[in-house]
């Protein structure tokens, strides 16, 4: 038979119009991709894929399902055929993966078109996999509906499936969404899943559907096919239960993950992102400012690279004395670029810092770059909870110090501030 022929009387056929409609009605929703992704392809990806895994394996599970069915009423196994069981097999549930296939495709391939952005292995590695997990449903699908009638075994697991892709972000166990089939996360600007975020989706349903696949092997000694399924399948699936047990929600992610344009002012480079990075100019001479004014206020600050904090995602990373991580892109973006880098020349870099001096550095290093006005809304913001101290009274006092002794001062108020918390 034909594949055009096999298409055009595949169940697949007439629930393709819903079946692809619904996905697109997600990406016009919430799994459109926001406006401030800059370009980044794995972040454009990401939001309609979120959405359409569940729908996509349900689909095909439940026309896998439907199919096998109709294979065994129409005694199809035990007729005289030709070709193996698994070239039928195959060919009668490729309708239904193809559809799921499309399901998975069309969403991302338009944000991408849209956006006017490549795709890239990042923003598909997630999308691979979903492709393959779509196969294992297939084959799931098609096992249930050799044992269990059409119309009860395709509907219950479209509903079964489902619900246990879409809803496995509620459960309490971690690893319950790392195995699900459906890449977890919407990713921001700058992030892009490791390997060992994509491949356990796979894993997982991929050793369901195997062991099922094998159990169902003609061989003579059923007991022998059946027992070395459920084997494979145990071990699969408890072997990559273990590999994700340790994750945390979010699966593992590495940031930074987009190209970087530097320039160098000093002896210091300033990174930023290449989609902001027609901000550089106005970073570098913040950066430039800010080194000159801690100069000749006595205070020598000569880190090596000070790097935008946009493409860092959800996982921060800590500044060191060599390499600030500044938030340049958001600060330049609201005439605040020097004032951050001021910020960041404090040294101040712990994560619970004395809440009183962390203030009163602050408030020196405005004073010292000329951006007092920043400092004042900065602090109306933090100052909410109340004061920790006579801020100001203690600024007038250092500010009364000789020069010399200001940096000194300046110098252990900062250490002094991580030391105190």
């Amino acid at each position: 038979m034909k594949l055009g022929t096999l298409i055009r009387i595949s169940p697949a056929l007439w629930v393709a119009p819903f079946a692809l409609v619904l996905p697109l009605l997600y990406y016009a929703g919430p799994g459109h991709p926001p406006p401030d992704a800059q370009g980044h392809a794995p972040t454009i990806t990401s939001y309609p894929l979120r959405f359409t895994y569940p729908f996509a394996y349900a689909v095909v599970s439940a026309l896998a399902a439907w199919t096998s069915g109709t294979l065994r009423q129409a005694r199809v196994w035990e007729s005289g055929y030709v070709r193996s069981r698994y070239h039928i097999a195959a060919r009668a549930v490729f309708p239904a993966a193809l559809l799921g296939w499309m399901m998975l495709i069309l969403p991302p391939a338009i944000a991408l078109t849209v956006a006017g952005v490549w795709p890239t292995w990042n923003s598909v590695s997630p999308l691979v996999a979903g492709l393959v997990v779509c196969v294992a449903h297939a084959v799931i699908g098609f096992m249930a509906g050799q044992f269990v009638p059409r119309v009860i075994a395709a509907p219950v697991l479209a509903v079964v499936t489902w619900v246990a892709v879409a809803f496995t972000v509620t459960a309490d166990a971690p690893w319950v969404r790392h195995v699900s089939g459906a890449f977890p996360e919407q990713l921001e600007f700058g992030e892009a899943p490791l390997w060992a975020a994509v491949w356990p989706h796979m894993a997982f349903t991929g050793a369901l559907a195997v062991g099922l696949f094998t159990a169902a092997a003609p061989v003579r000694r059923r007991i022998l096919a059946v027992v070395t399924g459920a084997a494979v399948s145990v071990a699969g699936m408890a072997g990559t239960y273990e590999m994700v047990k340790g994750y945390d929600y979010s699966p593992p992610l590495r940031n930074y993950a987009v190209p970087m344009r530097c320039e160098a002012t000093q002896r210091t480079q300033v990174c930023m992102p290449q989609a902001t990075s027609d901000m550089l100019p106005d970073a570098v001479q913040a950066v430039s400012r800010v080194l000159d004014d801690f100069r000749a206020a006595g205070v020598a600050r000569n880190p090596e690279r000070i790097v935008d904090t946009l493409p860092e995602g959800r996982y921060a990373t800590a500044s060191t004395a060599s390499v600030w991580r500044v938030p340049l892109t958001v600060a330049i973006e609201h005439q605040d670029g020097v004032f951050a880098v001021a910020i960041a020349a404090t040294g101040v870099r712990c994560a619970r810092p004395d809440p009183f001096l962390r203030r009163v550095v602050i408030a020196w290093a405005a004073h010292v770059t000329g951006t007092t006005a920043s400092w004042e809304e900065m602090r109306r913001s933090i100052d909410r909870q109340g004061s920790p101290g006579d801020v100001d009274g203690e600024l007038r006092r250092v500010l009364g110090m000789p020069k010399a002794e200001q940096a000194a001062w300046f110098t252990s108020a900062s250490r002094q501030a991580c030391r105190s918390a």
